[in-house]
């Protein structure tokens, strides 16, 4: 009952958590704007999909822009049945936050009543839980179906049922269509099956079911002219450049996820410290089966994904940490007078944790809307007033397709597939990239492009396009950069983007700046 009541509690402080984010961008937008361009990005490629069959960031060609099919798949469905609205994602999480909960807490509810709260409490502030609610990304589902996987993962191994087996494998493949990161932890729990329960047919099976959506997703891709794996996997990935880059890249995702690190470091000090020295390797492994999971598969994003953006890319694994050290926080406070130096690091750990990814992130999701709205919501207005059915090159391009329905050449490449192969080398980085140069060029003459809308350190642009103008936000946190310059890619259009430039610069916020060029 106390826990019941514990859940519930948790429920209302999520709900108001949520309640003030959104209140905290609507004092200075009118409405809620998501903290990211990406929350755009999916809800234009679910909109071009639902309403008119194209899998791409605009209606006019294929691009395979999201790293997560399935969401921006159950996206298009819910735009299909019941009509477009941006704030399909906040809802749809909402409601995957709260059966987030709901499964913690069966998942939960063998602990002490600490434990659960502890463990709860920390997926609310930890993760944080509303903060990926109001994202509108991917990140609820992902963890959703990770905890799901974990759950009939332990059960299996308790009580060898087939029915959670099967349930494994079922939330295996959703998660994998969520996030390809889910691979990563499933690769642990096949190998678990393969050599500690010599389950043969199980893992294999297991593996295969949980690769087919990148399997399928990657064919479709590949049928269309584009990559086997999404664009930004192919721009944004940590791929191997070279040992000492590779280690810098490495360096880089530890200082990045330090707040989820040191979390880490109560998993390693429960597998390697605390487990019974006097069984054997074997029932070490049986004994720590989610916790050593969760550490190969720890392990390997650290070496091949992403970090930081929001804290958004390492979110699951702050949860799955927390459940994964669980039966250690059990023992901790079962003994914590004798292991009260045990009992003070963990506390110590969690209130860092808890400062870094809560408290400071307050502040920054809310900054993080702002900056979206001042830059990337204008350039979305200045183009549906003016450009809304355009040819228009950009290089961020969420809000602007979305809210439009514009030609785009990406000169980033996550929606327009041969950018992306004059970038895949570049390895994420902006370096000039001459032939990019001169296909933008020729593709923006030989098609009639009428403007560009770039950061320009992102790429240069063409010398014969004529620079206009350029739109500069404060404090930027989010955005690609604090500027972005207009340029018309004819000098007999110059004068028109001027005049209305200058019209438009009348009714945009006061922090922004709007600066025409002569």
């Amino acid at each position: 009952m106390k826990k019941k009541l514990l859940l519930f509690t948790v429920f209302g402080v999520l709900g108001i958590l949520i309640v003030l984010s959104i209140q905290s961008v609507t004092d200075f937008a009118g409405r809620f704007i998501y903290p990211l361009d990406d929350s755009y990005i999916h809800l234009s490629m679910a909109k071009s999909f639902a309403e008119s069959g194209v899998w791409g960031i605009t209606k006019h060609e294929f691009s395979s822009t999201t790293s997560s099919p399935f969401f921006t798949f159950l996206l298009s469905v819910v735009i299909r049945v019941f009509g477009d609205w941006e704030y399909i994602p906040l809802v749809l999480n909402s409601i995957a936050g709260v059966l987030l909960l709901v499964v913690l807490h069966q998942y939960l509810k063998r602990y002490s009543l600490i434990t659960y709260g502890v463990v709860l409490l920390g997926v609310l502030f930890l993760m944080p839980l509303h903060l990926m609610i109001i994202s509108g990304m991917e990140h609820v589902f992902h963890t959703l179906t990770m905890v799901l996987i974990l759950f009939f993962f332990r059960q299996y191994i308790e009580k060898g049922e087939a029915g959670t087996f099967w349930m494994m494998v079922l939330f295996s493949f959703l998660a994998t269509g969520f996030r390809y990161e889910s691979l990563f932890f499933i690769l642990f729990i096949c190998i678990y099956l393969f050599f500690m329960k010599r389950e043969f047919s199980k893992s294999i099976l297991l593996g295969v079911v949980s690769l087919l959506p990148v399997v399928i997703y990657g064919w479709l891709s590949i049928r269309e002219g584009s990559f086997f794996l999404p664009n930004s996997l192919i721009l944004k990935g940590n791929t191997f450049t070279g040992l000492g880059a590779f280690l810098i890249r490495i360096g880089g995702n530890i200082y990045r996820g330090f707040s989820v690190m040191i979390l880490f470091l109560i998993l390693l000090v429960q597998i390697f410290v605390f487990s019974k020295s006097g069984k054997s390797i074997s029932d070490k492994i049986v004994k720590n089966a989610v916790g050593l999971v969760v550490f190969g598969g720890f392990g390997i994003h650290v070496l091949f994904a992403n970090f930081g953006w929001m804290i958004r890319y390492e979110a699951y694994l702050a949860v799955l940490v927390l459940l994964a050290i669980a039966p250690f926080l059990e023992m901790v406070f079962e003994r914590k007078k004798e292991m009260k130096y045990v009992f003070a690091g963990i506390i110590i750990v969690f209130a860092a944790s808890f400062y870094i990814r809560f408290i400071r992130m307050i502040h920054y999701q809310k900054v993080a809307s702002k900056n979206i709205y001042e830059q990337q919501i204008q350039l979305a207005d200045f183009l549906h007033q003016y450009y809304p059915n355009s040819r228009v090159i950009v290089n961020d391009i969420g809000a602007i397709s979305y809210f439009n329905n514009i030609y785009l050449l990406d000169t980033f490449g996550l929606g327009s597939i041969k950018v992306a192969e004059l970038r895949k080398n570049d390895h994420g980085k902006f370096i000039r990239n001459k032939p990019l140069e001169d296909y933008v060029k020729k593709t923006a003459i030989d098609e009639n492009f009428e403007l560009a809308i770039v950061y320009e350190r992102w790429v240069k642009m063409p010398d014969d396009f004529i620079k206009v103008a350029t739109l500069s936000i404060q404090n930027n946190y989010i955005c690609g950069g604090p500027t972005v310059t207009f340029y018309a890619i004819r000098s007999q259009d110059a004068g028109k983007l001027r005049a209305q430039l200058t019209e438009f610069s009348r009714h945009i916020p006061k922090d922004v700046s709007l600066q025409i060029l002569k």
